[in-house]
């Protein structure tokens, strides 16, 4: 069992509501083992502008063979027109962690 085959998927929302369904979908779906959630201040460029605002960090355990699958959810969950969708690669963990999210997500 390789820490390479998987990875941690991050993105950001503008409410925990859309946090919520986007965490339950990929739960249910088992794309994901594993989805922790922080509130953060955020700053960016947006249509010309310096935006701060409140946003939601969502980060996701998961397989990397699963990256694509978990991406076309979020495009369809999401609320933001141009949605993070950032994927790393584990470069290393602990294998009874790598065992659970193997037994945790899907085998598509």
């Amino acid at each position: 069992m390789e820490a390479s085959n998987y990875c941690i998927i991050s993105t950001t929302t503008d409410s925990k509501e859309n946090a919520d369904a986007i965490t339950q979908q990929l739960l249910e779906k088992k794309l994901v083992a594993c989805v922790q959630s922080t509130t953060i201040q955020s700053a960016y460029h947006w249509e010309g502008k310096i935006i701060q605002s409140v946003e939601i960090c969502l980060q996701m355990k998961t397989k990397r063979s699963l990256f694509e699958n978990i991406q076309a959810e979020l495009k369809t969950l999401h609320t933001y027109e141009v949605p993070e969708i950032i994927m790393v690669p584990m470069a290393g963990a602990n294998l009874p962690y790598l065992q659970w999210i193997e037994e945790e997500t899907s085998n598509t």
